[in-house]
């Protein structure tokens, strides 16, 4: 196999400007090709800007930027590629397209020479069928920004020599990247996994489960991810995500990844993310990054004038929440036994109750009792008797979660009763969900909303449902992740690096089980088949794996 030393690409936007950047920062030659002087020296000028960004960051000096712009030569003309040792295709994502591109390469570069696909989503092998030498193609995978992020998916098919793949992993390898080797399925990794979130991200908004600003922050916080998805497809942009999802549910045909109406309608009305100036959200101008205020950012909440608090129960949470109140300014009232009757008595005066009598969370707690057997254990008493000593406008809530109903029902004030699931910090902070029921009134949101703030929090305002958002979304697709892995399309490790390097995550999802514990996502997994989530039912039952790997105690990593 010849060595890799000069590189073609094809297809000068931002994903293969950022390429050509790759390559010529891991000083290979590079040839760009566009199809218009035009589309060329935009090219030119999108490599120029990131370096200059690179040198005003102080990540590049001057001699090393003119370094990079040296090795580099735009041009139209595809007759430049003969010397090209591989050549990279990142055209848009028109099957057709990249017949003609890979059919014009025949004919120019040498027959040793590797041809790779840029393609997130479509067949390697369909775009290595119009070639007349199929055993040098691969897919070549990098993700936005390519100069940062450093995951490489290297996708083979049947055909796919493997001296062809040892050789562009080693080049992955020596231009700083982290290679993914996998086989030739719609999404390949990243995409595959990342989608199938998205689809469960956009079916809570389409239901009205929570606000775009509550999702991203309950994923970004509470999940630790670096963004929340609807920030996430607004960056990708939202007719990329169109596309991207029919490919894979073309192929896949799972309810996981159906098409989300909503993301068709917004795609058809222009709506297409930070590229147009607004999606999810509006930007200050079309291509830039800066949030601005629309008709649906919300108002911040009037002040409430609480003063007071209840804390009912004994425990590790309740000596938690106790004490975060009291630091947030609130006069705090303690009654560890919920069934003395007398001690209720001196919550008379508080505008808000916290019961918190369950063990507090933590990665390798057991799950909290459903409202059953929380009903069972004298829930049902306690709020007939706090409904009798409180004021009429007091807030009751507990951490109790799918409880909102329960205790509006029994307390006699819906109006007033919610739920507050308290999560572990992550490296971006700590989420507290606020469940509501159909019947909570906008005057207990907002009272919720600041105390969450006050005790060092983010709030994030749902409907009480199984898992409400951070666990319904994370937990489906860390299942995803294992689905996989049993499936045998790729390994821990390499699924884990996809995921880390490929979209920013933490640490992988398998790494992220095992510190979670992979019988609390096995708990979450069966509370969430057993219905009432809203999610298709084969994106929560649990992997057969994932029951193995509880039963056996054994962790995926390490």
């Amino acid at each position: 196999m010849r060595e890799i030393t000069t590189v073609g690409v094809i297809g000068l936007g931002t994903m293969g400007a950022g390429i050509v950047e790759v390559f010529a920062r891991g000083g290979l030659t590079v040839v760009g090709v566009e199809t218009t002087q035009e589309y060329a020296d935009r090219g030119r000028a999108i490599l120029r800007s990131s370096t200059d960004r690179a040198v005003q960051k102080g990540r590049l000096d001057q001699d090393g930027q003119a370094r990079i712009l040296d090795r580099v030569t735009i041009t139209t003309e595809m007759a430049r590629l003969a010397d090209a040792d591989l050549v990279v295709e990142a055209v848009p994502e028109v099957l057709d397209l990249k017949h003609r591109v890979f059919g014009q390469l025949d004919d120019i570069v040498a027959e040793d020479a590797v041809l790779a696909s840029n393609t997130s989503s479509l067949s390697i092998t369909s775009i290595a069928a119009g070639t007349r030498h199929p055993g040098r193609v691969v897919g070549l995978h990098f993700f936005n920004p390519a100069p940062v992020l450093k995951l490489v998916e290297v996708i083979t098919t049947l055909r796919t020599d493997e001296e062809v793949t040892r050789a562009v992993v080693d080049l992955s390898e020596r231009i700083g990247k982290k290679p993914v080797v996998v086989g030739d399925r719609a999404g390949f990794v990243a995409n595959y996994l990342l989608f199938g979130y998205f689809v469960s991200a956009l079916r809570m908004l389409e239901q009205g489960h929570v606000s775009r600003e509550d999702l991203d922050t309950a994923m970004r916080v509470g999940a630790g991810l670096p963004m929340g998805p609807c920030t996430l497809m607004d960056l990708v942009g939202l007719d990329v995500c169109h596309h991207i999802g029919d490919v894979i549910y073309a192929h896949s045909r799972s309810p996981m990844h159906a098409p989300s109406p909503m993301l068709e309608r917004m795609v058809t009305a222009g709506l297409l993310g930070r590229k147009s100036g607004r999606g999810f959200y509006t930007y200050a101008a079309p291509g830039r990054g800066q949030v601005v205020e629309d008709e649906r950012t919300p108002s911040p909440p009037p002040a409430s004038g609480l003063t007071a608090v209840g804390v009912v129960g004994a425990g590790e949470l309740a000596d938690e929440l106790a004490s975060r109140l009291q630091d947030g300014g609130y006069a705090v009232t303690r009654v560890q036994d919920p069934g003395d009757r007398v001690e209720l008595a001196r919550l008379a005066d508080v505008g808000l109750v916290v019961e918190a009598s369950a063990p507090a969370p933590s990665p390798t707690d057991e799950e909290l009792p459903d409202g059953d057997a929380w009903l069972e254990a004298g829930g049902e008493e306690l709020w007939q008797a706090l409904a009798e000593v409180v004021g009429p406008d007091t807030v009751l809530t507990t951490v109790n979660p799918e409880a909102a109903v329960a205790v509006g029902a029994l307390s006699g004030r819906p109006e007033r009763a919610a739920v507050l699931q308290v999560h572990a910090p992550t490296g971006n902070g700590q989420v507290v969900e606020i469940g509501r029921s159909s019947a909570t009134d906008r005057t207990t949101v907002d009272l919720l909303r600041e105390v969450v703030g006050r005790i060092g929090a983010e709030p994030v305002v749902c409907r009480d449902r199984p898992g409400m958002v951070v666990d319904a979304l994370l937990v489906p697709h860390l299942n995803d992740a294992v689905r996989m892995l049993d499936e045998g399309y790729a390994g821990v490790e390499d699924i884990d690096t996809a995921l880390q390097h490929g979209l920013g995550y933490p640490v992988g999802p398998f790494a992220m089980i095992d510190q979670i514990g992979a019988d609390e996502v096995l708990a979450v997994c069966e509370e969430l088949a057993a219905g009432g989530a809203g999610l298709p039912p084969e994106s929560v039952q649990p992997s057969p794996l994932l029951l193995e790997h509880v039963l056996l105690d054994r962790p995926f990593t390490g």
